[in-house]
């Protein structure tokens, strides 16, 4: 286990994007917004792709066929502030960036899923943050999923966490208004079941009140069209925003918590017993298994 190389990310303080391996390259992305194609033998850069804010999640490379020299693999990522890119893998120059979500906090930190040439992103938002200031009008985001043309970067369907906008519903002690429902964020990688047509993504915590049946869930999507099978709730009532933490509280929403997202990405696995499931871990420290 003697060291081999290390690679210092410039300008940045942290790495939160997994590594991944294609083409006998290695792709990484960083704090400081910067995509890197790195040499896995020496560390060194092959080419550097600057997006717009830091991107967390993995990259996910497009196959192609052993031996083709002409192939033009497309490497996927989201970053910060809520884009989705599709760079070339082998050159690094851009091939389609779009915004996932309208909303001002949407961020996506979950790794696209790229699947039958579709492109799957899941949308999460950092409105749970401002919220904790008591001016600041609480809460409008819902969480989603964006289907994408791999290719072109069209969009196919956008499937919200939430069926319904959220509406004012009153002002908090500091006169500001309120709005809800709010939240069901997705910050995990959707889960692809080829057989059955459909994707897996868990939910977080509402971020204001009323609280949702689609919180705290695993929710099964129909690949095609984006429309929701099924949603299994694990925690009911959970509304929760960083305001609950603060002296001034104005913003937190009556339910307080218990915030037991579904953070990580869910899994399909075959049991022992022949049985498919969808197993999730939850910040609960509860882990489910789910008829698919």
């Amino acid at each position: 286990l003697e060291l081999k190389w290390v690679f210092a990310f410039p300008d940045a303080i942290r790495v939160r994007s997994a590594p991944a391996l294609a083409g006998g390259w290695l792709y990484v992305g960083a704090h400081n917004g910067d995509v890197y194609a790195l040499d896995p033998a020496r560390g060194c850069v092959i080419w550097t792709f600057k997006a717009s804010a830091e991107v967390r999640t993995g990259i996910v490379i497009s196959g192609w066929a052993a031996g083709d020299q002409n192939a033009r693999p497309l490497a996927f990522f989201g970053d910060l502030v809520g884009n989705v890119y599709a760079i070339d893998a082998v050159t690094g120059a851009s091939v389609w960036r779009q915004k996932a979500h309208e909303h001002p906090n949407a961020t996506i930190t979950g790794t696209p899923s790229l699947h039958g040439g579709r492109l799957y992103a899941p949308v999460s938002s950092l409105e749970v943050v401002p919220a904790a200031k008591p001016d600041y009008p609480c809460c409008t985001f819902r969480g989603a999923v964006v289907a994408y043309d791999a290719i072109s970067g069209e969009r196919l369907w956008q499937t919200d966490t939430i069926p319904e906008p959220a509406a004012q519903r009153g002002l908090n002690a500091s006169g500001t208004p309120q709005f809800g429902p709010s939240g069901a964020p997705i910050w995990n990688s959707p889960a692809i079941d080829v057989e059955r047509g459909q994707l897996y993504v868990g939910t977080g915590e509402n971020y204001s009140s009323p609280a949702t049946g689609t919180s705290d869930a695993i929710m099964a999507i129909d690949l095609q069209n984006g429309k929701i099978r099924w949603v299994f709730q694990a925690t009911p009532g959970d509304a929760w925003n960083t305001a609950c933490d603060q002296p001034n509280d104005d913003n937190c929403p009556d339910e307080d918590g218990p915030d037991f997202d579904f953070a990580a990405g869910t899994i399909l696995a075959r049991g022992s017993d022949g049985r498919d499931y969808v197993i999730a871990g939850q910040k609960s420290g509860v882990v489910h298994g789910i008829d698919p």
